[in-house]
């Protein structure tokens, strides 16, 4: 309850194994993970829409 109340995200299950191929096929190792939240007014939480930048 304390992470909600603070507003960090719990990303425990990602699912990577696409951002790991794509990196390989690039020959890339690295690439910026952004995870944006949704806006919604009035609102304390969203889904999140996160998007792999290489």
């Amino acid at each position: 309850m304390g992470l909600v109340a603070m507003g960090l995200w719990l990303l425990d299950n990602c699912d990577l194994e696409v951002c790991a191929t794509t990196a390989a096929e690039l020959g890339q190792w690295d690439f910026h993970l952004a995870v944006a939240p949704v806006r919604f007014a009035g609102t304390s939480g969203s889904p999140v829409n996160p998007i792999a930048t290489f």
